[in-house]
């Protein structure tokens, strides 16, 4: 129970008010990683650990929700890499705050190089997202053109390597 200063009067049971987070144990984060790697495409993961690791580029289909998405997958480096150059040439000479914020949050998307393969749950490294350029998005005749695009990777369908989206 508690009392009027949100205080436990019952000792035995903690307030969840006041009472902190706690760390998730290793039994939860292996739990979570099963659940999300139920979800994964095993094969999808391969291909984007071989561009992470190897810093190759790999053209590609992607069917997401009926969109067609072609482009070449490239690494989570050459991805912010874009950004971080575009927004410095964008905002230093302005708007320098905005600059050094925007490096900061693409810089903070590229894993650590000495990032192991597997995690501190005992079980590999999923990637989540994938990273494209040269992007064409299609849907029922419509086409759109992108320099870069970023997508979840469990939400891809299904996948063909080496697939372009010529005229």
């Amino acid at each position: 129970m508690v009392d009027s200063t949100g205080q436990n009067k019952d000792k035995s049971e903690p307030n969840p008010a006041t009472a902190g987070f706690r760390p998730l144990s290793r039994s939860e984060h292996r739990s979570n990683w099963l659940h999300e790697y139920s979800e994964q495409d095993i094969a999808l993961q391969a291909w984007i650990r071989l561009v992470e690791l190897q810093g190759i580029e790999i053209e590609v289909m992607l069917q997401i929700s009926g969109l067609l998405v072609f482009g070449i997958m490239v690494s989570t480096q050459a991805y912010a890499q874009f950004y971080i150059d575009l927004h410095e040439e964008m905002y230093r000479q302005e708007d320098p705050a905005t600059a050094n914020f925007l490096q900061e949050y693409y810089s903070a998307l590229i894993p650590p190089p000495d990032q192991p393969e597997i995690g501190p749950e005992g079980l590999p490294t999923m990637y989540r997202y994938i990273h494209l350029r040269d992007v064409t998005i299609m849907s029922s005749g419509h086409k759109v053109k992108l320099p870069y695009w970023r997508g979840k990777a469990a939400t891809v369908d299904g996948f063909v390597v080496g697939a372009s989206a010529s005229e």
